[in-house]
């Protein structure tokens, strides 16, 4: 048995552990994680999970995304070299640097290796995490790298600029220096499908103050491609490259469904989507993506998912797909289409779908208008709940260390921030 230094058994703790292996363990188990987070696998008993990998991703990024949580492992001892001997090598494969989580890589394997699991969300558990504390492990890492330990240019962005604080770079001067991140040639020199990105402020709101941030620092739907600000108001954006919002007439505050508190924008974004078409900026660019302000958006770790291969997503300029982002159907903090699916959007979808009332407007969001429209227009999905952490589809947002490219909701600067650091780090 093996814990983490920053958390605490229960106090019965003794107790429910025997109880789990006498009473609950299939008698194949190698390990147990006794605290998982984002629990994907098979229910096996009243407190465990027998992990699976998580094929809706492929293995070149490890599965990466589910089975999250080491604060707690148990092992059997007389298994651990033959466990060893499949899970280091999955460690080590420098074509798969996620592997390097070792619970990820663990995950991974277990269809190899009998791997349960306690889902952090039981309570009363096993453990609890010191969220005053903070690992040792995690501590150790950030000190011996001189800086941050889990930098990569996907997460970062591309920065023409020396970083002190990073153990790796991604600037023009890194091969120079012989201080590149492992993923700078993939990421910075060929930086793989573009992305034209978009979102909606209410002028004068939380939202602009959200964005006026992202907007300083690069981040968010700043560090995509292209990009776009639709709102209510003409306002100006300033930051590196000031940004003038492109402006939407009428009204963009809407009211909310009396059933489960769903905002019935899908009106304002029909005008918001017919803005968009009408500038045509999108046509350039081989994916567009809507994204909420209050979404913290990682860009690089999106283009990592949409680059084309035999295992994940098509050509954006040549098949009509978008993005099946959450489990009960698209959600609407970030949305993703090709530009061949845009093009047939613009090119009498939109008008079309309207007419035909694909969905209920006074129950339902523009997340269920378009997830209609875009299948009605014969717009093909694709299964990725890599893309989205939120409570709503079944995540664990907070720490913001699912490795997922997108989390919400965070509404003010504060805890947008902390988001996007946890998620870098």
């Amino acid at each position: 048995l093996i814990f983490e230094d920053d958390v605490c058994p229960e106090k019965d703790f003794i107790q429910r552990l025997w109880s789990l292996v006498v009473e609950e363990l299939p008698c194949d188990w190698d390990a147990v994680s006794l605290y998982s987070r984002c629990p994907f696998g098979r229910c096996v008993s009243e407190r465990l999970t027998r992990v699976q990998p998580d094929t809706n991703e492929p293995m070149w990024r490890c599965r990466h995304g589910v089975n999250w949580g080491f604060q707690g492992m148990l092992y059997r001892t007389e298994n651990i070299e033959r466990i060893q001997k499949i899970w280091q090598p999955i460690v080590f494969d420098e074509e798969k640097p996620n592997c390097l989580y070792l619970d990820n890589a663990l995950a991974a394997i277990s269809d190899r290796v009998n791997f349960y699991a306690v889902p952090a969300a039981q309570s009363p558990g096993f453990l609890r995490e010191l969220d005053w504390s903070g690992s040792e492990r995690i501590n150790m890492n950030h000190e011996a790298g001189g800086g941050n330990p889990w930098h990569t240019c996907a997460t970062s962005g591309c920065n023409k600029t020396f970083n002190a604080g990073d153990k790796c770079q991604c600037n023009d001067h890194c091969f120079k220096f012989n201080d590149c991140c492992h993923d700078y040639e993939a990421n910075c020199q060929h930086p793989g499908p573009s992305t034209f990105c978009f979102t909606l402020m209410q002028a004068g709101s939380y939202e602009q103050t959200l964005l006026q941030d992202q907007l300083s620092i690069g981040a968010g739907i700043f560090g995509c491609s292209a990009y776009s600000v639709f709102s209510n108001q003409g306002v100006t954006l300033y930051g590196p490259q000031n940004v003038q919002t492109s402006v939407i007439e009428g009204a963009i505050a809407v009211g909310y469904s009396s059933a489960d508190d769903t905002a019935l924008n899908t009106a304002v974004f029909v005008k918001v989507w017919n803005k968009l078409f009408t500038e045509n900026k999108f046509a350039d660019y081989d994916w567009t993506v809507k994204a909420d302000a209050d979404t913290v958006f990682i860009p690089g770790r999106l283009v990592e998912h949409l680059r084309p291969n035999t295992e994940g997503y098509p050509n954006g300029r040549t098949d009509a797909v978008y993005v099946l982002n959450c489990g009960l159907g698209l959600h609407g903090p970030i949305e993703v289409l090709s530009q061949k699916a845009t093009m047939l959007f613009k090119d009498g979808g939109l008008v079309n779908c309207v007419a035909w009332n694909v969905s209920d407007r006074s129950i339902t969001g523009e997340d269920d208008f378009m997830s209609k429209c875009w299948q009605r227009l014969g717009i093909e999905r694709i299964i990725d709940f890599g893309v989205l952490d939120e409570a709503h589809c079944g995540g664990t947002v907070s720490p913001c260390m699912s490795g997922k490219v997108a989390f919400h909701p965070f509404k003010d600067v504060s805890s947008w921030r902390t988001c996007l650091w946890q998620a870098q780090r």
